[in-house]
């Protein structure tokens, strides 16, 4: 069956590059950032493997533009571009049969498939899926959120024919790796001052490059709170949506009593922990479990939540001051970083938690993988020592590492406690050291 004229006109028109190929360097050049940043995140740029690499993440979080720079040195008329948003897309996306055979009969030179904001293309999974086995060897490339389920229902249609990467926004590392200058002092202190400013604004693309960061921020909120929430969710209240997100934002990492914050916003307890989960799907927050392992009489329950960006966190309660050293939740702010630096660096095979003790000792961080443990505990100011939560859970535990991190210390060092390394860091170290323990070939 022919290609419809006009979905062939329209296809056309967001792929201006098929007919004339001297408009696609210039079309490109004004999709990607002009002082683009390239990811540590999300597949490499010649990465082998199964024919479908999704990235998934946070709207605004340089998905497409990630795709865009590894995709922008192949042949223009190779590459098909597919934005779900579209209504001819969703419409053409009916029939994954039909599509192929009609990408390959009206667009003979196209071996690469772009498909940006996939979850709006109804059983995305399933369409991508079919592309793929239809035999014509397409190299497909898909972006969305999993607020929308896509990364889920995408596993569950195809399993062993495509790879999943996250991307959050930048890193401290990808920063730190677009500084033009190379010396160790000079990285050290542009550490400093990326960090201090992350804890601030965050690093969402559009707010680190641009200089109306907070209404960049506002936008971002208002966008999901109205459209995504609303459209996409069906959520039926979505002020108490928000405000349960205003909530969350001024209880970071402190346990979430569900109880006490549906009393808080109006709505049920149910219905609070469904809008959790909804926030974490849209890797909003995260939900961070407590570890529990039996040595001590331990909270094994409840969850503490995270944002994943402190600039989103910070728009959502209207803290703007950039001088961390006066403001009161300086030890909330160094902690919420410490998590979105753990979760951009996490290996999979490692799970995240929070360490509580009923007696009151708590640790904020422990990383398991199997029968190894880390233990990570924040400190806002510029003193730090041991404390007696890591000395109680150093004891019940016998980690393989503790690490005790400062924003702002020359305390650098490791002691022993009961054959435990515990090493003083700052936090412009914290990835790096967790980076190398996650590599590190230990056999327990």
């Amino acid at each position: 069956m022919g290609m419809n004229p006009k979905t062939y006109e329209d296809i056309i028109n967001l792929n201006p590059w098929i007919t004339n190929p001297k408009t696609y360097k210039p079309r490109l050049a004004g999709l990607l950032p002009k002082h683009f940043i390239p990811r540590i995140q999300g597949p490499a740029p010649d990465s082998d493997g199964p024919s479908a690499k999704l990235i998934v993440g946070p709207r605004q979080s340089g998905k497409t533009s990630l795709v865009w720079s590894i995709l922008k040195d192949r042949p223009p008329q190779s590459v098909l571009f597919l934005n779900g948003e579209e209504r001819v897309v969703r419409m053409w996306a009916n029939s994954a049969g039909l599509m192929a055979a009609n990408i390959r009969e009206a667009f003979p030179e196209v071996t690469t498939l772009f498909f940006d904001e996939a979850q709006h293309i109804e059983d995305a999974g399933l369409l991508i899926k079919g592309l793929i086995d239809s035999g014509h060897g397409f190299d497909v490339w898909v972006t969305g959120s999993s607020a929308f389920h896509l990364m889920d229902k995408t596993r569950e249609s195809m399993a062993g024919r495509a790879s999943q990467h996250q991307l959050l926004p930048f890193s401290l590392e990808e920063l730190l790796a677009a500084e033009k200058t190379r010396t160790p002092v000079a990285l050290d202190s542009a550490a400093i001052k990326h960090v201090r400013r992350m804890m601030v604004r965050g690093s969402y693309p559009q707010v680190w490059e641009g200089n109306d960061h907070w209404v960049t921020l506002k936008s971002l909120i208002n966008a999901f709170v109205t459209r995504d929430a609303s459209d996409m969710f069906r959520i039926r209240n979505p002020e108490a949506f928000r405000k349960l997100m205003q909530l969350a934002a001024g209880q970071i990492g402190q346990m979430a009593n569900q109880s006490e914050w549906a009393a808080h916003v109006g709505v049920s307890s149910s219905t609070v922990g469904q809008y959790l989960g909804m926030l974490e799907d849209a890797w909003i927050i995260r939900q961070v479990p407590a570890f529990a392992g039996g040595a001590r009489r331990e909270v094994t329950s409840a969850v503490r939540v995270h944002f994943y960006d402190m600039g989103l966190r910070n728009a959502l309660t209207g803290s703007r001051s950039e001088d961390l050293d006066r403001r009161l939740d300086r030890g909330a702010l160094a902690e919420g970083f410490a998590f979105s630096e753990i979760a951009k660096t996490l290996d999979p095979l490692w799970s995240l938690h929070y360490w509580r003790a009923k007696g009151g000792a708590e640790v904020d961080f422990v990383l398991i993988n199997g029968l190894r443990k880390i233990g990570i505990e924040i400190k806002s100011g510029p003193r730090i020592k041991i404390s007696r939560s890591a000395r109680s859970f150093i004891q019940a535990y016998h980690p393989e590492l503790f690490l005790v991190v400062s924003l702002d210390t020359d305390q650098a060092g490791t002691q022993l406690l009961e054959q435990t390394p515990i090493k003083f860091i700052p936090l412009s170290h914290l990835a790096k050291e967790v980076r190398e323990v996650m590599d590190a070939d230990i056999s327990v």
